[in-house]
């Protein structure tokens, strides 16, 4: 009886040790894969935008908005076109969009010197919120794209993405129509 009392036992040892093993080798493992993805880049915010064309003198500025979606740092979101273009406030507003200092890529938080930002909406863009954008000539047949960059994008006109990720977040082809 003597014996079989300490196989019991044995048996009980084994179990425990095994278990105490699967919890470390558990514990390990989940601070491997924490560590592991806090590395990772920061993913572009998921924006809904649209566009239309409004007045601006003889011409017509594009006035896209944020719909819905994501929030984003203005430091970190740029526009390119097909043709040069220049980012701004509305067409009656103080700092309106001028395709005269139109470039290639225009940052959103576009100023010179102590001027605050032309575009007017803040330290983020959030739904509800608008840009406007004045293309070199005709708006007509234009393609804008807005993009987000894990960085901030530095200087004005053109503006140079600093980010390792860059990230299209949406493209229109202008129509007016």
């Amino acid at each position: 009886m003597n014996a079989r009392h300490r196989r019991g036992v044995s048996s009980i040892l084994s179990v425990i040790l095994l278990v105490a093993v699967t919890v470390v080798l558990a514990a390990t493992m989940t601070v491997f894969v924490f560590d592991l993805g806090a590395g990772l880049q920061s993913t572009a915010p998921v924006m809904e935008l649209s566009y239309d064309l409004v007045p601006d003198g003889g011409e017509q500025t594009v006035a896209i908005t944020l719909v819905a979606g994501d929030a984003a740092e203005t430091e970190q979101l740029y526009v390119t076109g097909s043709t040069d273009t220049d980012i701004g406030g509305s067409p009656d507003s103080g700092t309106p969009a001028n395709d005269a200092y139109a470039s290639r890529l225009e940052k959103f938080t576009e100023s010179a010197g102590n001027n605050p930002p032309q575009v007017g909406i803040g330290p983020t863009w959030d739904a509800g919120e608008t840009v406007y954008v004045d293309p070199a000539g005709s708006a007509d047949g234009v393609r804008l794209t807005i993009y987000w960059s894990s960085r901030s994008v530095v200087g004005v006109n053109p503006g140079d993405p600093t980010g390792e990720d860059t990230y299209r977040l949406e493209t229109f082809v202008v129509t007016s129509s």
